[in-house]
């Protein structure tokens, strides 16, 4: 299959580079003027996922927000990866899995590859116990023309102790991770390769030197909209890297339901920033 990637940079021509976060929460089914239950969670989805239609590369599916209805809210999940597909857009399952090799595993079956148990087209990891326990899903990404995210600068300043913490070497532990990613990528080609990094919108200009290390890369940009970044902020600090960012937008969208017509103004008025963005940085002095 067409790698990841390449499929991603297409579709970020002809739709945009944005990535919508399909977050059914609790809290914003119920600012829609729903009760919070599976069959609302279906409704949810089917509307945005409508409103979504052919305007955007990617869609990330939360898994947290389908798993806290048990197996109802599972099969939910299966059924939107599905249709995301149908509409030709790419499923980011947003369920940042982390584990020991034989563990990964069963991740990598369930959730990455057409052929998977839910049939994402990537997904989010974090690599708390090594990044070489996440080989399985990184090894069976590149076989199928999948991809996987690892995160490595998140939006949320929680993460800061353990992600600005330094090796022996000096490096912290972002840092290293970056490095891994490229040299795991390097060892595919010479392009973009199938393993992304998570890093946050919101990131500081001296954080954002991280870029510079993941040279092979896709990165998901969470934190626009509610985190308190702006599209504007993504180009300033994404710099030469935007043109290989998925700028990701959740809540700022999703509040705007049950209204079809309102959805997909505020879908629209992102994805017309995220292309203004994209521009600005192509034309700025390299």
């Amino acid at each position: 299959m067409t790698p990841f990637a390449d499929r991603y940079l297409d579709l970020a021509r002809t739709r945009s580079p944005l990535c919508l976060g399909l977050d059914p929460a609790s809290d914003l089914i119920r600012h829609w003027g729903w009760n919070d239950d599976p069959e609302a969670l279906r409704r949810f989805c089917g509307v945005v996922l409508e409103a979504a239609a052919d305007r955007v590369a990617v869609v990330k599916p939360q898994a947290a927000f389908f798993e806290r209805l048990g197996p109802a809210g599972m099969s939910e999940m299966a059924a939107v990866v599905g249709r995301i597909r149908d509409q030709g857009a790419l499923s980011l399952v947003d369920a940042k899995r982390g584990d020991v090799l034989g563990t990964m595993k069963g991740y990598a079956e369930a959730m990455v590859g057409i052929d998977s148990g839910f049939g994402g087209d990537a997904m989010t990891v974090n690599a708390y116990l090594g990044f070489d326990a996440l080989r399985p899903v990184l090894d069976r990404a590149a076989s199928c023309g999948a991809a996987v995210f690892v995160v490595v600068r998140s939006s949320n300043p929680e993460g800061r102790a353990l992600q600005d913490a330094r090796h022996a070497d000096g490096r912290t532990v972002a840092e290293a991770l970056a490095d891994d990613i490229t040299a795991y990528n390097a060892g595919l080609s010479s392009r973009i390769g199938s393993v992304g990094a998570v890093v946050g919108a919101t990131i500081d200009p001296a954080g954002a030197a991280i870029l510079t290390r993941l040279p092979q890369s896709l990165i998901l940009a969470p934190g626009v909209g509610d985190q308190g970044a702006s599209l504007d902020d993504v180009a300033a600090r994404f710099g030469p890297a935007i043109g290989r960012t998925l700028p990701s937008v959740s809540r700022a969208i999703l509040r705007h339901g049950p209204s079809l017509p309102a959805l997909r103004d505020a879908i629209d008025r992102f994805r017309d920033q995220a292309w203004r963005a994209c521009d600005a940085a192509d034309h700025q002095p390299r």
